[in-house]
Formats: structure tokens, sequence, C-alpha cells
């Protein structure tokens, strides 16, 4: 590789090892989001999407309690809020607190 040219090892590189175009805050927000709109249907939890795992109890949130869940979901909630502002106004608005 020593003899290729920068532009050929940058090709080479986007060709084997491309972005993922997934984010932290895309999973973030997607998670943040999907499950508001689980709560807001009153969907039971072990009928929500279990994809986010809280990695304290290494439970999935379709199998979490109900307090586990609202903790979790707050967690979450909060951690949006801190990390991507600009995410969390578009779920919630400006004014809202968690």
């Amino acid at each position: 590789m020593k003899d290729l040219s920068l532009e050929e090892i940058l090709k080479i590189l986007d060709e084997k090892y491309p972005f993922v175009p997934h984010t932290n805050a895309g999973r973030l927000y997607s998670t943040v989001r999907r499950m508001k709109a689980e709560e807001e249907f009153d969907i039971p939890i072990n009928m929500r999407s279990g994809h986010a795992v809280a990695v304290s109890s290494c439970k999935s949130a379709n199998e979490m309690s109900e307090e586990e869940w609202h903790d979790f979901y707050s967690a979450l909630c909060q951690e949006l809020k801190n990390r991507y502002p600009e995410l969390y106004t578009q779920i919630f608005g400006a004014d809202k607190d968690n």
C-alpha cells in the first residue's frame, strides 16, 4: 500500500470500511420518540419495543416493570436533552422538562 496515492488509499477505505450513517444521536432520538409514542398509545410494556436495553439491569425495555420502564425512559430523555437539545426539542417542544 505504500506505493498507492492517498486518494487511492482513501478510495479503498471507502469501499472496504464505509461509514455507516447511524449515530448515537439518531439512535437515541429514535428510541425516545418511539418510547414516547408507545406510552401515549398506552401499549402494555411487554408489547412495546424491546430494542433499548438498560446497561444497569441488562433488561430490554419490554421486560421492565412499569417503574423501571419510566425511570429508563426518563434517563434517556434527559440524555437526549443534555447531549442533543435540538433533537429533544423536536420531540417535546421547547417548554417540556423531563
